[in-house]
């Protein structure tokens, strides 16, 4: 029982040792988003603390329609940079070549992550809302690196969470919004990062080695 007790532990230990994950929310920042203005609106924040590069990172996003008006999710171009790394989270979601102006949903708060289901459709993949009429569920990020104005579903995804893999995770990071088309009217909410580093490897075979050698000694 006590070697049970004590592999379980050193399973968790390690995990926990490798994961390294939190999540970091921006929150309040009720940000008007311009209406058809390319020049957009950025919110940018900073992080210190973190000891090794990244591994994955998760990002979470809320942006709702002004009251008593709607969104409009086809308008908006959303991307994250830092440092090296830069991803496009959003480029005119539905936009296909029989749809220029993309989905008419309200808002978004979902989160973004690299297993995910391609954002730019989430309309043929069977999608939630929340009672605001919100898309809410974890999604791929849109990745679609061209211009917003001729976008399409079958554009390559060449700008996806991947690229931030192996970067400093600290420093400043900065998430940029435009509203694309007429009418509509949005803010940012708030969003957030869940980065996941790992140990240097020479740490970690010294805790797998002390496990090892614990679980030797007990067994």
């Amino acid at each position: 029982m006590r070697t049970i007790f004590l592999r379980s532990l050193c399973f968790i230990f390690l995990s926990v040792s490798v994961s390294q994950a939190d999540w970091v929310a921006f929150t309040n920042l009720n940000l008007a988003i311009p209406d058809n203005d390319e020049m957009g609106v950025q919110n940018t924040q900073s992080l210190n603390g973190y000891l090794n590069a990244i591994d994955t990172i998760e990002v979470s996003l809320r942006l709702s329609a002004a009251p008593a008006d709607l969104a409009y999710n086809g308008d908006f171009y959303i991307t994250l940079q830092h440092d090296s790394g830069f991803s496009v989270l959003l480029n005119r979601v539905g936009r296909t070549a029989g749809e220029s102006l993309g989905y008419d949903n309200n808002g978004f708060d979902i989160t973004f992550s690299l297993a995910a289901s391609d954002l730019h459709l989430y309309q043929t993949f069977s999608p939630s809302y929340d009672g605001n009429g919100r898309l809410i569920g974890n999604w791929g990020a849109d990745g679609r690196n061209v211009d917003p104005a001729t976008v399409l579903d079958t554009d390559a995804r060449t700008a996806g969470l991947d690229s931030f893999s192996g970067v400093n995770p600290n420093g400043n990071w900065t998430l940029f919004v435009a509203d694309l088309n007429l009418n509509g009217n949005a803010q940012l909410d708030q969003w957030g990062l869940n980065i996941t580093v790992i140990p240097e490897p020479a740490t970690f075979g010294l805790l797998m080695l002390g496990c090892l050698l614990l679980l030797r000694r007990r067994s």
